[in-house]
């Protein structure tokens, strides 16, 4: 199962998306009786390959943003330098 088509959202499946849609126009049970199964297997595989990439887009941004997230993490749980000398000096 797949969500809405809409091709402007899926522009790298555009073609595929249309010949789904078009076996759909073409016979009102296509769609019921297997006919246009292939054009869904394509349309399938390529929201899969659609999905794996913006994956691993979205895997690169999300550590990119852990690893800034720890290095404010760690500004914080360090004392500010003049407090470290400041207990230094006692």
């Amino acid at each position: 199962m797949h969500p809405p088509l809409e091709a402007h959202k899926h522009e790298g499946c555009d073609k595929v998306i249309e010949a789904l849609e078009e076996c759909h126009r073409a016979g009102t049970f296509n769609k019921f009786i297997g006919t246009c199964n292939a054009a869904k297997r394509a349309v399938d595989e390529c929201l899969k390959e659609e999905f794996l990439v913006m994956r691993a887009a979205n895997k690169g941004k999300a550590q990119e943003k852990r690893k800034r997230m720890e290095a404010i993490w760690r500004e914080i749980d360090e004392p500010p330098a003049e407090l470290k000398e400041a207990t230094a000096s006692k």
